[in-house]
């Protein structure tokens, strides 16, 4: 994901886009190509996580072919102004055996920030020295729990115990490699199967992190994923223009290019990087007429955006 609707930077952006009348100018204009490129190298996932709507998936899995992975960082290559660039979707980017191969690729063609989210299960120690080694700037992980208990009910198919270790170890051979990077971001959402412990998973983590080089914690909440499953309850009316098509360029693993990351199954396709270029997609008619209809909160044509709470939340 890229940000979540608890992060303070996301409520900030989203007050914002409650107020289309008075920032319709920005609105009117977008910019030459997306700030945030978010690359799906693959949507297979080693999970089931309690709260994640993956049993409503129903497009084929797979791994990006590398060499549209290279076509791709080939186009962001050229750019002035690298985009922010994400190397996951919906899955666990841990699973592809050419992720560290990606990273590397992504720094050599000159993207200063490269982030993926990971469940961090499979991170052995020679995963990641990989992704150190690679270059990979940052990496936020999801760990519901703070005990076995709380943590295998609700990360479903994983292990307490092992997740931990790979973590620490994470955090042991970084520091052994003298390196600062990846930056963790560690995040927990509180709900039923976790018994919402929000001070234990500070608690638990908190001493082990190294905050010097700018380690997290982050404690988010539930939100509709579009399309996914109902958790908040949907105001019946439209509030806020979603930003997304202005600033993120969502990238499944087959090429396909949809309107956001929220776009599980890719209903909502815009474009396919696999005979369009970054810049054909992004400047044009499609999404020229998303953000067009974005503008002015007509989402009738976007079953993914009505279903979602981002563009109903006050």
């Amino acid at each position: 994901m890229l940000l979540n609707i608890g992060d303070k930077k996301t409520k900030f952006l989203l007050s914002l886009a409650k107020t289309p009348l008075l920032f319709y100018p920005h609105y009117k204009y977008h910019l030459p190509l997306p700030t945030v490129l978010m690359v799906e190298n693959t949507n297979h996932c080693n999970a089931e996580c309690v709260m994640c709507p993956r049993d409503t998936l129903s497009r084929k899995r797979g791994f990006m072919d590398f060499g549209l992975f290279e076509k791709i960082m080939r186009e962001v290559s050229s750019l002035r102004r690298k985009p922010v660039t994400h190397l996951h979707g919906f899955g666990e980017p841990l699973l592809d055996k050419l992720l560290a191969e990606r990273v590397q690729h992504a720094k050599t063609c000159g993207i200063t920030h490269t982030y993926i989210v990971t469940n961090a299960s499979l991170l052995f120690p020679e995963t990641s020295r990989k992704v150190i080694g690679a270059g990979l700037d940052k990496m936020k992980i999801s760990f519901y729990g703070t005990d076995e208990e709380s943590y295998n009910t609700t990360m479903k198919g994983l292990n307490f115990k092992v997740t931990f270790q790979n973590i620490t170890e994470f955090l042991r051979i970084r520091k052994d490699m003298k390196r600062g990077n990846p930056r963790l971001i560690l995040q927990y959402i509180p709900n039923e199967t976790n018994h919402a412990k929000t001070e234990e998973f500070k608690a638990l983590w908190s001493a082990l992190i190294d905050t010097k080089v700018g380690d997290c914690l982050n404690v988010s909440s539930l939100h509709n994923y579009g399309g996914g499953r109902p958790y908040n309850h949907l105001g019946k009316k439209i509030v806020s223009v979603c930003y997304f098509p202005w600033t993120t360029m969502s990238v499944l693993w087959d090429g396909r290019v949809v309107t956001c990351c929220m776009d599980s199954n890719g209903v909502q396709v815009v474009g396919d990087l696999n005979s369009q270029s970054i810049q054909e997609v992004w400047n044009g008619a499609v999404l020229s007429r998303v953000r067009d209809n974005f503008r002015k909160l007509d989402y009738r044509d976007y079953p993914v955006c009505l279903s979602c709470d981002w563009v109903r939340r006050r």
